[in-house]
């Protein structure tokens, strides 16, 4: 005969068994990965690409799920709320570094409301001018930016974006007097530049590199640590002044508590889809240098990114309204 202790121990078992069996068979169903920007974009075609990889991958299908507004805090905000099952998974971006600094922030902190479990890539932006400034590179643009009475001014797509902040970090470190004009949206920041409403701005690749062949822009340099393989022959902002990097960057995150398994068995997926020939080269079409990160080194990752931001907005005295 079964002891009653013997019953209650194979009781508290159970829960134990279950979770390892589910973890066996995952996935046993579709994925979800969600997006905080419109389709067509950037943030769209990687989480494609992406997802129709991990989909062959795992054996399963996975849904892209659009969820636009309020500069990605809305998609942000679903995908933390979502139940840590590993079924649910988020195109992560600098909103999760940035938010925090928002005065409308989360009602979350977005570093500990996620897992991290693979960084995807790297896009930097370009830095452009308009082609009536007498300058060639980024050391006469700030010689240039010093002569001017008023100094210059600089675009981008809303505070706190990446390109707000890549104009806000070059100001701080090269003591050009700048001054910051925000617009709504990426594509009114081009047209201000293309038509002579701001000296300069930062731009995603995809966008400037049109402008750039046609000459209504000029292309001095790419805000990354180096050189983009998408536009090698222009020289980083960092050749200039060394520690100056300022990229947006995409990578998969799921809600915390996700079980580490899974995890796992994600990050390895992932490493392998990078690897893949033809990811690559879809990756580099968008402007995105692949870049692959272990669980553990993305999450530095992204600690040192939000560290770096928080000391940013205090340097550079920035206020979110």
């Amino acid at each position: 005969m079964i002891s009653r202790f013997t019953i209650a121990l194979l009781l508290l078992l159970v829960p134990g068994v279950t979770a390892a069996q589910e973890i066996a068979s995952y996935p046993a169903r579709p994925l979800r990965l969600i997006t905080g920007f419109l389709p067509g974009g950037v943030s769209d075609t990687i989480a494609r690409v992406i997802g129709e990889q991990l989909g062959e991958h795992l054996g399963q299908r996975v849904v892209i799920d659009g969820r636009p507004g309020a500069g990605g805090v809305l998609s942000m905000s679903i995908a933390a709320e979502a139940t840590p099952d590993g079924y649910t998974l988020y195109l992560g971006q600098p909103v999760i570094a940035i938010s925090r600094l928002f005065k409308n922030k989360p009602p979350f902190d977005p570093i500990t409301a996620f897992a991290p479990v693979s960084l995807i890539g790297i896009g930097p932006t370009m830095m452009t001018v308009h082609p009536s400034l007498p300058v060639n590179s980024v050391k006469e643009l700030i010689a240039y930016a010093k002569s001017q009475p008023g100094g210059l001014r600089f675009g981008s797509s809303g505070p706190g974006t990446t390109n707000h902040f890549a104009g806000e970090l070059f100001r701080v470190m090269s003591g050009a007097p700048m001054t910051h004009i925000p617009y709504r949206g990426a594509a009114a920041n081009v047209v201000a530049v293309v038509q002579g409403e701001i000296h300069i701005a930062f731009l995603p690749l995809l966008a400037a590199i049109p402008q750039v062949k046609s000459g209504r822009l000029k292309g001095l340099a790419v805000s990354s640590a180096k050189r983009s393989q998408a536009v090698p022959n222009l020289p980083a902002v960092a050749e200039t002044l060394p520690g100056y990097e300022v990229s947006a960057w995409y990578g998969i995150v799921v809600p915390a508590k996700t079980p580490k398994a899974v995890i796992a068995r994600l990050n390895a997926e992932l490493e392998k889809i990078l690897q893949t020939p033809v990811v690559v080269r879809r990756l580099e079409s968008q402007g995105v240098d692949v870049e692959h990160l272990n669980p553990a080194q993305f999450a530095d990752y992204i600690r040192k990114d939000a560290v770096r931001w928080e000391k940013l907005v205090k340097d550079a005295g920035i206020k979110f309204e």
